[in-house]
């Protein structure tokens, strides 16, 4: 065994250096992962923000301007020019709509997706049906970007994965290492112990012979 050590080293080392390079990888891509997902969370916060709260306002202005119409044919004809008026805002609304949409996953934000374009199509409905649908999207959004906060702070799958793998890599190696050493130092001691019994032997041996010769 003690003749292994020699050989052992520098495996053990080259093992070593290829490890940590793997998880030092890992972590910088990891690192990048987690800085593209907090951009991601606070451009969809910013854009919810800002779409439900110029929507909301547009809602009750338009509420504001047809409040006062004394026919059904008055209050569309108001209807058509508020839309007329603001074309820009109800542009810039569609734009946010479907900015918002496309930061969300297709596969894990359906429900809110399909909300998003309820909203879209509640386009001057009204103040009353706007605030709740708002506040919908507003308990729903929270409960993505808290998910996504955690994600975040816990780390990638992958890199919680690598985390586990290189922490019981290193119990491993240092377990591995200490009964190597023991090993090592055991059977050096034990030869260290036995050289000088043998000598004692040898020259017990060449005393008799000795001994013998001159009888």
């Amino acid at each position: 065994m003690a003749s292994l050590i020699p050989i052992l080293g520098p495996v053990v080392a080259a093992a070593l250096t290829a490890a940590i390079a793997f998880v030092v990888s890992v972590l910088a891509k990891e690192n990048k992962t987690s800085e593209f997902r907090q951009a991601w969370i606070e451009g969809l916060r910013n854009d919810v923000a800002e779409l439900l709260g110029d929507f909301n306002m547009l809602e009750i202005a338009l509420d504001i301007y047809i409040g006062q119409s004394k026919t059904d044919v008055e209050q569309l004809s108001k209807v058509d020019k508020f839309f007329t008026d603001n074309r820009g805002e109800y542009a810039k609304l569609d734009a946010l709509c479907n900015k918002v949409v496309l930061r969300l996953n297709p596969t894990e934000h359906v429900s809110l997706i399909e909300k998003m374009r309820v909203l879209e199509g509640s386009i001057g409905k009204g103040s009353k049906v706007s605030h709740t649908l708002c506040s919908e999207l507003v308990n729903e959004f929270s409960i993505v970007l808290k998910s996504e906060w955690d994600r975040v702070k816990n780390g990638e799958p992958t890199f919680q994965m690598t985390k586990k793998v290189a922490l019981r890599g290193f119990v491993s190696v240092v377990v591995g290492g200490l009964i190597v050493s023991f090993i090592y130092i055991y059977q050096s001691y034990g030869v260290n112990a036995q050289s000088p019994q043998k000598q004692s032997m040898a020259s017990s041996c060449s005393a008799n012979k000795s001994s013998c010769a001159s009888e």
